[in-house]
């Protein structure tokens, strides 16, 4: 979205427009007098004069951003209620942590973000990106687990001694 001009007048500070420009995944962080940053800084409706000396002068401020972090939970999802986080930063791809969890008789079989696995899957040390765009965000993900023998058979017999006979 585009956001209106500003007239100031020289030796008369006055506040800047409040900034109404959002960018998905991403905090403001003030205006900048150069599209790099590296410009003068100002914060966002900061009180300024004398942005130029020049009459009828244009000074354009840029909109500074700030990639918004989230957090990553993992859930042991057992009896233990163990957890281990990871931090993100949205717009950058980063492999999920190799899970650390044991779970006796099952064997780890990837992450769901919900906890009986009807949610969306995730394997082990996946990338990802952009799981959330909420700064301070947090998402679960969930431990599903799979016996450890996929299949077994057991037999049971008896040892005949001998023939019966009526």
């Amino acid at each position: 979205g585009s956001m209106s001009n500003q007239s100031h007048t020289y030796g008369v500070s006055k506040a800047l427009t409040a900034n109404a420009f959002t960018r998905t995944g991403y905090t403001f962080a003030g205006w900048n007098t150069k599209a790099d940053g590296t410009g003068t800084s100002y914060t966002d409706k900061q009180s300024v004069s004398n942005l130029s000396s020049t009459d009828g002068a244009t000074v354009t401020l840029y909109a500074k951003w700030t990639a918004n972090t989230y957090t990553v939970t993992f859930n042991a999802n057992d009896d233990t209620n163990k957890t281990v986080n990871q931090t993100f930063t949205y717009d950058v791809e980063q492999k999920l942590s190799s899970n650390t969890f044991e779970r006796a008789d099952y064997k780890f079989a990837g992450w769901n973000t919900i906890e009986d696995g009807t949610g969306t899957k995730y394997d082990d040390q996946q990338s990802v990106k952009n799981l959330t765009d909420k700064n301070n965000g947090v998402i679960n993900l969930y431990a599903q687990w799979a016996p450890a023998q996929d299949t077994y058979e057991v037999k049971i017999g008896v040892k005949g001694e001998g023939t019966v006979s009526e």
